[in-house]
């Protein structure tokens, strides 16, 4: 058999089906498939060779054993529903070949994500006449049984993506609720957060928003949650336990310590008669690094176990399990106060890896400059007009220095002139002074206050935000080459002001977006851009600065024509 890669038997099949040679690349094809059986693209080239042949059955086929190649990689999946799409459009009648797909599902295909995702395909060429019983509570031991029957079946995925598409009230509240825990047993938190959102609308008790928070920490991704909570503020001062256990999460994901605090006490006070809280409790300060209150609580718990009434051997089985937590607590205390430590080694080396690197070569040049001179002198050589030379480079080395430490002062400076000043006039201020850099980029902007809206603090180290991203903004544009735009928007919600900035520049790649405001991390090439910026310190700044003003920065992912960030500050 001719030795021809993967790559070149491609090549081969596209060179004949261009020049109208079906019969032959699927002979190709099949040359291929043989040789790396492994490899599901050349039965992607067989399903499309067949189906331009009009042979649907063996086109149907190759697509089948595409699916079974496929493995882990669920974006494979595309290929086939552009393929049943182009099926369906022209046999019509799909239900027989679903119903192989189907069974090869059952069968033969191991990975659920790979599973679900095509019969969120074939669910759309499906009836599904069971999908009334799930319409109305009336009919819940039915749906609940037909539920349980095809648990272990595709089909169960199926049903989750035809229920998502029937309306939802409070006639099959019961029965949503109950779908709910099918999909999260099945770990499609996706869908069953789409269907959590519905059932809010209708139904706003404790057990489903405790639900939209447990599905939205499962999924990493507390945006469903957050636009809950603008609508719903007062959910966050909720006291009641199963709330609170979910908002502690949600409050650590964000950073936000002091409201994290917050609902660590608020449990605390509602389960000082409940052994169960008080030990969920007694993890959280664990998991926290709280120690001396994990400790305060170990005591609570060990006195309500004392008060029972156990018998002997209970007694001395818990008195064991109190000497291992002892043991346990004093070894975790130990090694936290470690961790800890290392923790700020590695922070505090990694920002002084950064200076190293940042500071390193000014004072080498420096250093090279000088011995140069000293060298010159002990020869006897002329160094008048060398030392002019050398004072100039030290004089611009020192320079250097002196701008980059400069842009840690609205971080480090402790003068703080306090007052309360309007943002949308000290970002109008910070536009004005970039008025003729940006008219010299050709660069527009605007400022658009839906509200007037006042901050109390240092409007310098404030105005600082802005000056580091209207600077980084004009980096992108001149990158990106066309005309600027930057448009910032102040607007409020119920509970907090919200600022927008952004801009048509470059944008931020997605491999990017979690190291942006990480100290050092830069992906300018020059080091001395016009905004004295590039050495990776600005966003790092801006972040410092917002939390101080106790806001949140974010970027927008989804924000497709340049950059976006998100500022929110939450209304005293």
């Amino acid at each position: 058999m001719e030795n021809i890669s993967k790559y070149g038997y491609s090549k081969k099949i596209s060179k004949s089906r261009g020049h109208g040679n079906v019969e032959e690349a699927i002979k190709i094809a099949l040359d291929a498939k043989e040789k790396y059986p492994e490899e599901n693209i050349f039965e992607k080239f067989l399903g499309d060779l067949y189906f331009q042949k009009k042979d649907y059955e063996s086109a149907g086929m190759a697509y089948i054993d595409f699916l079974l190649k496929i493995k882990n990689d669920v974006e494979y999946v595309k290929h086939f529903a552009q393929f049943l799409k182009r099926y369906a459009e022209t046999v019509h009648d799909v239900r027989e070949y679903v119903s192989k797909v189907q069974n090869v599902l059952d069968a033969k295909i191991q990975n659920q994500d790979v599973v679900a995702a095509v019969c969120e395909i074939i669910s759309h060429y499906i009836d599904l006449p069971q999908l009334v019983l799930f319409e109305s509570d009336k009919t819940f031991k039915k749906a609940m049984s037909y539920l349980h029957k095809i648990e272990d079946t595709c089909q169960i995925y199926i049903l989750f993506y035809k229920v998502l598409v029937i309306e939802h009230n409070v006639t099959n509240r019961r029965i949503d609720k109950s779908i709910i825990s099918a999909m999260e047993k099945k770990e499609r938190y996706r869908e069953a957060l789409g269907l959590i959102v519905d059932i809010l609308v209708y139904d706003q008790d404790r057990v489903t928003v405790r639900t939209l928070f447990r599905i939205c920490r499962k999924l990493d991704d507390y945006s469903e949650a957050e636009k809950y909570i603008k609508d719903h503020p007062d959910i966050t001062s909720q006291g009641e336990f199963n709330i609170l256990y979910e908002l502690v999460f949600y409050y650590a994901k964000i950073g936000s310590i002091e409201d994290r605090n917050n609902a660590l006490k608020k449990i605390e006070l509602c389960g000082r008669n409940s052994i169960p809280i008080m030990r969920t409790l007694y993890n959280f300060y664990l998991q926290f690094g709280m120690l001396n209150k994990a400790t305060e609580i170990k005591a609570v718990i060990a006195e309500k176990q004392k008060n029972r009434k156990e018998t002997r051997n209970n007694e001395d089985r818990n008195q064991q399990e109190n000497d291992a937590e002892e043991a346990l607590l004093v070894t975790i205390r130990e090694l936290f106060t470690e961790l800890e430590h290392s923790r700020k080694l590695i922070s505090m080396s990694e920002l002084l890896k950064g200076f190293s690197h940042e500071l390193g070569q000014p004072i080498t040049n420096i250093r090279y400059g000088v011995q140069l001179f000293q060298m010159k002198m002990e020869k006897g050589v002329n160094t008048n007009e060398e030392l002019k030379v050398l004072l100039e480079n030290i004089l611009s080395q020192t320079f250097r220095i002196k701008k980059m430490l400069d842009r840690f002062s609205p971080i480090t400076s402790e003068k703080n002139a306090e007052t309360n000043f309007n943002v949308g006039a000290e970002i109008k201020n910070v536009f004005e002074d970039f008025s003729p850099r940006l008219s010299k980029e050709n660069i527009e902007w605007e400022l658009k206050e839906n509200v007037d809206f006042y901050l109390f603090g240092d409007n310098i180290k404030f105005d600082q935000i802005f000056y580091n991203l209207i600077g980084n903004s004009i980096y992108a544009i001149k990158e990106n080459g066309k005309k600027g735009n930057i448009l910032v928007t102040i607007s409020e919600e119920q509970a907090e002001y919200i600022i927008t900035f952004e801009d048509n520049g470059t944008g931020i790649k997605q491999e990017y977006l979690g190291k942006i405001f990480e100290p050092f991390f830069t992906t300018k090439e020059c080091v001395n851009d016009e905004n004295g910026g590039g050495e990776g310190l600005g966003l790092y700044i801006i972040w410092n600065i917002v939390r101080m003003f106790g806001g949140n920065i974010k970027v927008d992912k989804e924000y497709k024509n340049g950059a976006k960030f998100i500022i929110t500050m939450l209304k005293r």
